[in-house]
């Protein structure tokens, strides 16, 4: 096995020769320190990944060094040499840190399994140390994709926002981010080891939300057979996501501002107040300012939820982001579908780009998703994008001036889009001796395209 370089810190020069050829024959790579102010040098010039500390140095006491290696490097796994019988030093150095502790004079095979578990825990929680870095950059301000200049202003305040505890409300269209901007400020704020706790206010039924949201004691109501803690306590220590909350009933306006106000809860049923220790981010879809002035949202509550406002902005805003953001979305739906899709064709990107996408992010991600399961070739077609997308490529092309020497069509030779598009399917089949691939590539749309035009028209081969 090779775990790294093993660094020996021990002030007996025989007893560091002898170890250092034990683990030589296991394969095992051995630096050594007779002091303690050496072993940090060695620690800083060699990289190890794991040390054997004998507790009593010359210089330095070795539960003092422990405490050193601890802080400066977590995770390089410490194992101890003790005197025999020395239980208290033992049980105070696996209390600052130490993964396991060698008695002298030792056992060869004792000290190389020990060492060899050792490395093994290190590999292991440098792996999942990497892990929750990846997961952070996925849950981060690096999931919020996009390159313009409306996006890099939105992320600068969201940053702005992950950076203290204010309570933050997104706006935003339906489908811009405003759970995947909250979950960013979460997970890059003081509170990321916290639960983070989404409810949408308007998906609830209304007699249901205010136990959702503050929970219920046991017979409280009829089926309440047992207590339950609400949103707000399941989320004490982290973050709590009201998304939607625009949708709330007057009643729970009230209740929510007191929430706000209190930092506690009371349950449905209850007769105390709980203390909740809880950051606060809203969402709404409808622009609250207005909802006040027309009396259909608290002026108080409103103020209290708009500390920090962040207006999301919607993708036709958003300069060239469609095509980066439809990139990811193809490659991430090509893995999760086992599709051999490598990218979009320039027409359907020309589709892309031009079309309004009125439900935003969302809606672009569902349109791939779609594609990438309707498509068989191998980048993203017209005729794997819906008709809405793609008739927008038509109208624009269809604006074009026409060249000076096309005759304008008389009115009767206007024939429907529908009859123009079947006479053209049931050619190019005819052509192919109904070969629907060639067709399909001949025609530059997917096949699964040709299937549904053939049933849609009752087409049949001669």
């Amino acid at each position: 096995m090779s775990g790294g370089k093993v660094l020996l810190v021990d002030d007996d020069p025989k007893l560091l020769r002898l170890v250092q050829l034990e683990l030589g024959e296991e394969g095992l790579e051995a630096i050594t320190a007779a002091t303690g102010a050496e072993g940090l040098r060695r620690l800083e010039d060699e990289e190890p990944t794991t040390v054997v500390l004998d507790l009593h140095l010359p210089d330095v006491h070795g539960k003092a060094l422990l405490e050193r290696l601890q802080r400066g490097w977590p995770h390089v796994p410490v194992v101890v040499l003790t005197a025999e019988g020395a239980i208290e030093e033992v049980v105070d150095c696996m209390r600052l840190g130490a993964v396991d502790f060698v008695q002298k004079p030792f056992d060869r095979e004792r000290l190389v399994t020990s060492i060899k578990n050792a490395q093994a825990r290190g590999a292991l929680e440098a792996r999942v140390s990497a892990l929750t870095r990846e997961l952070r950059r996925g849950e981060g301000f690096a999931a919020i994709l996009g390159e313009s200049a409306a996006v890099r202003r939105t992320i600068d305040l969201l940053q702005r926002a992950s950076e203290s505890d204010v309570t933050v409300l997104l706006e935003g269209e339906s489908g811009t981010g405003k759970e995947v901007a909250a979950r960013a400020i979460h997970a890059e704020g003081a509170r990321r080891s916290g639960p983070f706790v989404a409810i949408n206010c308007g998906a609830i039924p209304a007699g249901l939300i205010e136990s959702e949201l503050f929970g219920h004691e046991r017979g409280a109501f009829t089926g309440a057979s047992a207590a339950r803690q609400g949103c707000f306590e399941q989320a004490s220590g982290g973050t709590i996501f009201l998304d939607e909350v625009g949708e709330l009933r007057p009643d729970l306006q009230v209740r929510l501002l007191r929430v706000l106000q209190d930092r506690a809860v009371q349950r449905v049923g209850g007769s105390r107040p709980r203390r909740v220790d809880v950051r606060v981010i809203a969402a709404t879809n409808r622009r609250l300012e207005a909802m006040v002035a027309e009396r259909a949202f608290r002026e108080d509550l409103y103020y209290r939820l708009a500390v920090f406002p962040v207006l999301l902005p919607p993708l036709r805003e958003r300069g060239g982001d469609v095509l980066l953001l439809a990139d990811a979305f193809v490659r991430r739906f090509a893995q999760e579908h086992a599709r051999p899709i490598r990218g979009i064709t320039p027409e359907a990107c020309r589709a892309l780009e031009g079309y309004r996408w009125p439900g935003n992010v969302r809606e672009l991600e569902n349109v791939l998703e779609r594609a990438v399961i309707l498509e068989d070739g191998a980048a993203i077609s017209l005729g794997s994008l819906p008709d809405a997308v793609v008739c927008v490529l038509d109208a624009r092309d269809g604006a074009r001036p026409a060249a000076p020497a096309a005759p304008a069509a008389a009115p009767e030779d206007i024939r429907p889009l529908e009859d123009e598009e079947r006479r053209v399917i049931e050619r190019a089949l005819a052509l192919t001796g109904w070969n629907v691939k060639e067709a399909a590539e001949r025609l530059r749309i997917g096949r699964a395209t040709i299937y549904r035009k053939i049933e849609r028209y009752g087409l049949a081969p001669p």
